[in-house]
């Protein structure tokens, strides 16, 4: 039973990480930073999660406990850490495919 909490915490604390956003889904990952006015213009594939966090900061603030400078630092740093895990994957996509543009969208 522990390991199942342990698992359900494990996971729920990867859901908001900055690496998993960019890598499953980069285009649901870019979109949000547009929704949310950052203004970052695009997202190299290298250090994706690192830079994706750091994009949520850069913009207008918005609310709740997930936004806070101090969770978005603490994402920062375990994005940071998968992100250097996943390095070999990004770097070759990095190199193919070039950086993820933040496309501006009409609300």
């Amino acid at each position: 039973m522990k390991r199942l909490w342990m698992g359900a915490a494990f996971m729920a604390a990867l859901s908001g990480c900055g690496t998993i956003e960019t890598v499953s889904d980069e285009s649901k990952a870019v979109d949000k930073l547009a929704r949310w006015g950052s203004d970052c213009h695009s997202i190299p594939r290298a250090y994706s999660g690192l830079m994706y966090q750091f994009c949520t900061l850069n913009g207008p603030a918005r609310s709740g406990s997930h936004w806070s400078a101090e969770t978005v630092f603490v994402d920062m740093g375990l994005s940071a850490v998968a992100d250097t895990v996943i390095l070999p994957y990004t770097g070759v996509q990095q190199l193919r495919k070039g950086s993820v543009p933040v496309r501006r969208l009409a609300y």
